[in-house]
C-alpha cells in the first residue's frame, strides 16, 4: 500500500540560487529531490554519520550540487556516487570531485562511468551497503541537446548518432544504423512502440523510400527531420501538453530509446539500486514522457511488466511476447513486493510530483517532468 508523505515547498528563486553553477542547466524539481534525499535523512541517521547517495545520472551535476549544498547547510557529512554513461558528464563529475576541499571529511563525490546495468561492476561500490537514497533523472542533459554532433536535437544538424556514450559505445548501433537497416515493418513497430507515433507506418515507408532513392542513406538529423516533415505534410502536430511539435519529435524519441536500450537499462538500474539501498530508503525517478513514467510506476507498484509494448526486435529482453502455450497456462504468481510507492500530500495524495508554475516559467524543460518515489521494502 502506498505510503503518504509531505514534501516541503521552497521558492524557485532559492532553487535557482542554490543550483547556480557556470554553464550548468537548472535541475528539475531540485527542492523535492533535496528534501527527499537529504532532508528526510536528518531524522533517521545517527549523529555524525555520513549520508551515502547515488546520483545515477549525473549529467551536468545540478542535482548533485544541490545535495552537497543542502548537506553542508545541515552540517552533515555526505558522499555522492555520481554515475553517468556519457564520458563528458563523467569528466564533469571528476572536476566537481577535485573542486572539493582536499581531505574533506564533510563532502565527497565519487565519479563513476557506465550504464545503469553496469552499476554492480564499479569497484568503488564494491562492499558499499546501506545507501540512503538514489536518483535517476531520465531527461537529456541540456549539453547533449546543444551539441549537434551528438545527434539528439532537431534544432541543429548533426550526424544521426544518439548514443548516450558517444563513440565510446562503439558496439552499440547508431540511429543511422536503425533508419537505414530496418525494414518498413520493423521501423513502424519501433516508431509506434517507443514513440507512440500515430503515423508510424507512413513515416516508416517515407524513410525506406528516401534511403532507397538517388540521395541514398539518411546520415544527418536534418535529413531525417526533413524526410519526416515531408511525409506528414501540412498536418499540424501537438505534443502531450498541447504545444506545437515538429513531426519528427516522436520518431527521434523512439530512435534514442532503441539506440540506448533505455528501458532495459532503466529496469536493470532500478534492480541494482535496490540492492545498494538500505531498507526503507527512497529511490527517486524523474521521467519526461509517458512510456518511461508508466514503466517506473509499475516497478514501484510491484505490478507486472508483461503487457508493456515494444518492438519484436527488443521483445525478448523486455518480456512483452508470450508463446501460444503460455496463453492457456496457469496465471503467473504475483510479482514480489519489492517497493512501496510513495504518495504526496502536497499533490492531493497523487503518487507523483510535478513542477509548479513558477519553476516551469523559469525552466521550461520541467513542464513534462514527473517525479516518482519508491521505498525499498
Amino acid at each position: 500500500r502506498p505510503v503518504s508523505i509531505r514534501v516541503l515547498q521552497f521558492s524557485s528563486q532559492a532553487a535557482a540560487a542554490a543550483s547556480a553553477a557556470p554553464g550548468s542547466h537548472s535541475p528539475v524539481l531540485a527542492d523535492a529531490v533535496t528534501e527527499l534525499l537529504v532532508g528526510a535523512c536528518q531524522g533517521t541517521r545517527r549523529p555524525g554519520s555520513r549520508i551515502l547517495l547515488l546520483d545515477a545520472t549525473f549529467g551536468a551535476g545540478g542535482h548533485t550540487r544541490r545535495l552537497l549544498r543542502a548537506a553542508s547547510e545541515a552540517s552533515t557529512p555526505i558522499t555522492v556516487y555520481a554515475n553517468d554513461r556519457d564520458p563528458a558528464a563523467y569528466r564533469l563529475a571528476g572536476q566537481l570531485s577535485e573542486s572539493l576541499p582536499p581531505g574533506s571529511d564533510s563532502a565527497s563525490v565519487v565519479p563513476l562511468l557506465g550504464k545503469f546495468s553496469q552499476l554492480a561492476e564499479h569497484a568503488e561500490l564494491t562492499g558499499v551497503e546501506g545507501i540512503d537514497g538514489a536518483l535517476f533523472d531520465l531527461g537529456l542533459c541540456s549539453a547533449q541537446l546543444d551539441e549537434a554532433r551528438r545527434g539528439f536535437a532537431l534544432s541543429a544538424d548533426g550526424p544521426l548518432d544518439m548514443r548516450m556514450g558517444g563513440p565510446a559505445e562503439a558496439d552499440s548501433p547508431t540511429a543511422a544504423d536503425l533508419v537505414n537497416g530496418l525494414e518498413t515493418g520493423d521501423l513502424a513497430a519501433l516508431f509506434r512502440a517507443y514513440g507512440e507515433e500515430p503515423m508510424a507506418r507512413r513515416l516508416a515507408r517515407a524513410v525506406v523510400e528516401r534511403r532507397s532513392g538517388p540521395r541514398g542513406p539518411l546520415r544527418t538529423t536534418k535529413q531525417l527531420a526533413d524526410c519526416l516533415a515531408d511525409a506528414v505534410g501540412s498536418a499540424r502536430r501537438k505534443d502531450s501538453l498541447g504545444r506545437s511539435a515538429h513531426p519528427a519529435t516522436r520518431v527521434f524519441q523512439a530512435l534514442r530509446i532503441a539506440v540506448n536500450n533505455e528501458f532495459i537499462e532503466l529496469l536493470s538500474g532500478l534492480q541494482l539500486a535496490r540492492q545498494l539501498l538500505k531498507p526503507g530508503a527512497p529511490c527517486l525517478v524523474l521521467s519526461f514522457h509517458s512510456l518511461e513514467d508508466r514503466l517506473v510506476k509499475r516497478v514501484f507498484a510491484n505490478r507486472s511488466l508483461d503487457d508493456l509494448c515494444c518492438p519484436a526486435a527488443w521483445a525478448d529482453a523486455f518480456k512483452r511476447q508470450r508463446s501460444p502455450q503460455s496463453l492457456h497456462a496457469e496465471p503467473p504468481p504475483p510479482p514480489p513486493q519489492l517497493w512501496q510507492l510513495v504518495r504526496f500530500d502536497s499533490n492531493r495524495g497523487e503518487d507523483y510530483l510535478m513542477a509548479g508554475p513558477a519553476e516551469v516559467a523559469e525552466n521550461p524543460r520541467a513542464r513534462s517532468a514527473r517525479l516518482r518515489v519508491g521505498l525499498k521494502l
